[in-house]
């Protein structure tokens, strides 16, 4: 490689050409001397750890690329391992290695922050499912990634995600993950033992299961094959209700009597209702809404109806809804109002407006007459 480039003066051109000289001896060297690979990485993180101006940073990613697609793995590997704990990395750099072969690769998957949400998410769409594995051990992991990473139904990826202690496993992750745990024990072993794993998933997997794990689901949720068989009833109740209401947005008894249970154990919760319209399920949605304001069915219906959303506006309001959860629940819930039409942007402005300027204990009192009404 010609450093001839470089400019003399800079405090940066002894070390890259005293890098350049090492990873040649040390390609030129038959026994390929550890001494050697200590110099480089050496010389690497003395770079890194300067204070560099922008164009000596570009240099010195330029350099190092450069080396790196020459190198052999061994070298590779040292490099990725040094520098998945650093911050002050470029990125080009980073995302060189990340895309490299899973034993470079797998450090800096695993460990740098300088890799964005956005950085993983391109690298679990392009990269393989070793990638995924490597990138489901994050200690810390966004909603978006971990999403991602449980919609590629690999069963490894699962496995190492749900067993990574770091990160706490959202909603949508556990639903997709007992899913797959449904035919697959090696996931629903590891899964059943989270704490955020609600008893409905319990459940839901003790019908699938072997006998060990039915009996820890007993020990541990007080789950049994009775609980179980008056589930597949409700279901079974659920099918026949639907057939005969009219309303194709009506929840069924068991639907209401499921949310209330929910509400009882504590987990009804704002992600988990926002789970059930990103699956499509109004229906479940609607019963646990209900609860969640303490307003009836019917009453729920006629809001979610509303093309204003002022009505959905208050009940958020009045129950501490987030301003960006109640516009989730306005757009995921169109279809109940526009019929497959898209949203109006009139409306969607009007309805965020409306939100913002609603005070929320106005809120409540418009909640508290209307549930007396």
């Amino acid at each position: 490689m010609n450093l001839s480039f470089l400019d003399k003066t800079s405090k940066v051109t002894p070390l890259l050409v005293r890098m350049y000289d090492s990873q040649k001896l040390n390609a030129a060297a038959k026994d390929r001397a550890p001494e050697a690979l200590a110099e480089l990485t050496t010389a690497i993180c003395e770079l890194l750890d300067m204070s560099l101006t922008a164009r000596e940073s570009e240099l010195v990613a330029d350099v190092m690329i450069g080396l790196i697609r020459q190198a052999e793995i061994d070298f590779r590997q040292a490099v990725a391992e040094k520098l998945s704990s650093l911050e002050n990395v470029p990125l080009r750099l980073v995302l060189e290695l990340s895309s490299d072969e899973i034993s470079v690769a797998n450090p800096i998957l695993r460990h740098s922050e300088v890799l964005s949400d956005l950085d993983l998410i391109y690298i679990i769409k392009s990269k393989s499912n070793e990638h995924w594995q490597a990138i489901a051990n994050r200690q810390k992991m966004s909603d978006q990634v971990m999403n991602m990473l449980a919609d590629t139904g690999d069963v490894y990826t699962a496995v190492q995600l749900v067993q990574n202690q770091s990160i706490k496993l959202n909603e949508y992750v556990i639903t997709a993950l007992s899913d797959m745990a449904q035919e697959n024990e090696v996931v629903a072993r590891p899964l059943l033992r989270r704490e955020e794993v609600p008893p409905t998933i319990a459940q839901k997997l003790y019908q699938f299961v072997g006998e060990e794990l039915k009996f820890y689901i007993n020990e541990r949720y007080g789950i049994t094959k009775g609980d179980v068989t008056e589930a597949i009833d409700n279901a079974l109740l659920d099918l026949m209700d639907a057939s005969e209401n009219e309303d194709e947005f009506m929840p069924t008894m068991a639907m209401v009597k499921d949310a209330q249970r929910q509400k009882e154990k504590g987990l009804l919760t704002i992600p988990l209702m926002l789970g059930s319209l990103r699956r499509g399920q109004i229906k479940p949605f609607v019963a646990q809404f209900a609860q969640y304001t303490g307003l009836n069915v019917p009453s729920v219906l006629e809001i979610l109806n509303q093309g204003s959303g002022q009505g959905l506006a208050v009940a958020c309001r009045a129950v501490g809804v987030a301003k960006e959860d109640f516009m989730s629940i306005f757009l995921l819930t169109n279809r109940m109002r526009n019929f497959e039409r898209m949203v109006e942007i009139g409306d969607m402005t009007k309805a965020a407006s409306y939100f913002i300027k609603l005070d929320r204990k106005m809120a409540q009192n418009i909640l508290e007459n209307s549930q007396r009404k």
